[in-house]
């Protein structure tokens, strides 16, 4: 069994700054809602809305920098720094120096390669073994350390 509607029914949709949808068909049937509907009581509340606006946009940038801060220390939390010392030999992540090279049996790890220089915390440039510079620097996240 069903309720009956009141004449407080509000329907579900609402446009941009709150304010009720109210169909066609509602203002020429002439509505409970069209009915009560009183224009200063909406400008009041737009005006109220619009004082309060600074306000909930400073609420919301402070949830998105805690929302931030919590998904920078999740993700920090599970990162294993590595750090190589110059002339350090070690092996670069195929996918990251080739990226459109792919496949089943793509090799995983290319080089190996020697530590020419410490850039940055993380960042390192390579040579050849036959030292031969490599343009790019490379994020420790792509090396491996290489054993002989």
């Amino acid at each position: 069994m069903t309720t009956p509607r009141s004449a407080t029914y509000e329907t579900p949709f609402r446009l941009t700054y709150g304010v009720d949808v109210v169909l066609p068909v509602e203002v020429r049937l002439i509505s409970p809602r069209v009915k009560v509907f009183d224009p200063s009581l909406t400008l009041e509340g737009l005006w109220f809305h619009n004082d309060l606006l600074e306000e909930t946009r400073e609420e919301s940038r402070l949830r998105m920098i805690a929302q931030q801060e919590k998904t920078t220390k999740y993700f920090n939390k599970k990162v294993k720094t590595k750090s190589f010392r110059v002339s350090d030999l070690v092996l670069r992540d195929s996918a990251a120096s080739q990226p459109v090279v792919s496949g089943k049996f793509k090799l995983t790890w290319e080089g190996s390669y020697r530590v020419s220089k410490v850039v940055s915390a993380g960042t390192y440039e390579l040579t050849y073994l036959n030292g031969q510079l490599i343009k790019n620097a490379w994020n420790g996240m792509h090396l491996k350390k290489f054993y002989q």
